[in-house]
């Protein structure tokens, strides 16, 4: 293999793996997915989303090859009662961005083919309602004492 396509390997092989996504219009960061026990059947997913357009944007769908399914959620608060509610999609306003994290909106990752472990990563995929696309590949880690009740957004 000669230097030029060894190099371009390593470079493209860092940008898959970093942290921050860009397709376009819209950008991810700080993505992550909760670390679970083995026999979980739904798994909590994280992510801040960034539009840099004029327009707003809508997250339409995610998927994923490992699992079922993925849902869209708003944690709310009724009461002395938490529920998770199903969002059919979630605005991203236009300059704007929308952090999804724990206590707000967030992503059920529902029936995995296997529980990702910590340190692990889950390959993402989110569509959105202008058609752009981006796979994402989000690390698998523990959740910090508190950081699953954070403050509502």
């Amino acid at each position: 293999m000669n230097i030029v396509k060894f190099v371009l390997m390593i470079l493209s092989a860092f940008i898959f793996l970093s942290t921050g996504y860009a397709d376009g219009s819209i950008v991810v960061s700080d993505d992550w997915i909760v670390a679970a026990p083995p026999n979980a059947r739904v798994i909590a997913g994280y992510m801040t989303i960034k539009n840099k357009s004029s327009q707003t944007r809508k997250l339409i769908k995610v998927s994923s090859e490992h699992f079922k399914r993925i849902e869209i959620h708003r944690t709310e608060m009724h009461g002395d009662i938490m529920r998770m509610v199903p969002q059919d999609e979630l605005d991203i306003p236009a300059r704007g961005n929308v952090s999804l994290q724990p206590g707000s909106y967030h992503l059920m990752l529902l029936g995995p083919e296997s529980v990702p472990k910590e340190g692990e990563r889950v390959n993402l995929i989110l569509q959105f309602d202008n058609g752009e696309t981006l796979h994402i590949n989000s690390p698998v880690r523990a959740a910090t004492s508190g950081s699953m009740m954070k403050g509502s957004h």
